[in-house]
């Protein structure tokens, strides 16, 4: 099987915090044409939790519309606790979305039973599939083993896309790809889950480059490893350099050179200055991989 690709793309939004439509349309065309399987919208790279209420339902709507059933769309739902979380569910229900991706409580800790509670009451409730989200490093909660094996029996949780170490997406996949949709967000070990047999692979590197990214798990599919090890490398290259930037205001850089309009983030984000713009597009990684992305766009579209 193909491995499937899904992107966490961004939400674009103006200084007042309102969708950029126009931003949000660039960005779900160049998905599509690049042949990205699926898209997440309102996932933590479209920083959901920052949105508001209007700029949340608008960007659901929004997506529906520009994506038109040609890939899977899902949305992220999760939120700090059961009502909030049902209530952003009933929100995405009202649109033909794929599935809703439920995120870990975050803020306030909840034990085992708790949770265990937490994700079936929601599977009951919701009409859309759902989709568990394990995210230890941002929520401060890791999900167990054990409560996974529980929740994802019910004929609701359609899967789980997880966030962790390399040692626990192997260890996850062995117990329950047979089980349910396994969904690691690993972009800098992708060729490494094609070797694991793993058919999914999520993240936000993917809504930022693309053609990149399909090539990477293309050559991966091809087992032609020293074209995926290539791509791969430029890739961590680049996160190198914008985990030690302004994360998502390097990312709205880059997005806005190749045609993105927006920001990719509302306040309190920095964003870049213009001499700051200037210094981090001339690094000779951050203006390969843009180059990169920008020719295989090209060749796409001829």
């Amino acid at each position: 099987m193909p491995t499937r690709l899904i992107s966490a793309i961004c939400t674009p939004v103006d200084f007042n915090g309102d969708l950029h439509v126009a931003g949000l349309a660039a960005h779900i065309e160049a998905q599509i044409a690049a042949g990205i399987d699926g898209l997440l919208v309102a996932g933590t790279m479209g920083l959901m939790q920052l949105q508001t209420d209007a700029t949340y339902q608008r960007l659901i709507d929004e997506s529906v519309g520009i994506v038109a059933g040609r890939t899977e769309l899902w949305v992220g739902v999760g939120d700090a606790g059961y009502q909030r979380t049902l209530e952003r569910i009933r929100i995405a229900e009202r649109q033909p979305v794929d599935g809703l991706v439920i995120l870990t409580p975050y803020l306030m800790k909840f034990d085992e039973e708790e949770l265990l509670r937490y994700y079936l009451n929601l599977a009951d409730a919701a009409n859309k599939p759902l989709f568990l989200y394990d995210l230890p490093g941002l929520t401060g909660t890791a999900l167990s083993m054990e409560l996974i094996e529980q929740v994802v029996a019910h004929p609701n949780i359609h899967g789980l896309k997880c966030t962790r170490t390399w040692e626990w997406t192997v260890e996850l996949w062995e117990r329950f790809g047979g089980k349910t949709r396994v969904v690691p967000a690993q972009p800098e070990r992708v060729a490494d889950l094609v070797r694991l047999g793993v058919p999914d692979n999520l993240d936000g590197l993917f809504a930022i480059f693309p053609n990149q990214s399909r090539a990477l798990a293309d050559a991966a599919d091809r087992g032609e490893w020293e074209e995926a090890a290539s791509l791969q490398a430029d890739l961590n290259s680049f996160l190198e350099v914008i985990r030690a930037k302004h994360l998502f205001g390097a990312v709205t850089c880059v997005m806005n050179e190749m045609g993105t309009e927006g920001l990719m983030a509302p306040e309190p984000y920095y964003q870049l200055s213009a001499e700051e713009k200037e210094a981090f597009l001339s690094n000779p990684t951050i203006h390969r991989v843009i180059a990169n992305e920008l020719k295989l766009a090209v060749a796409k579209s001829t």
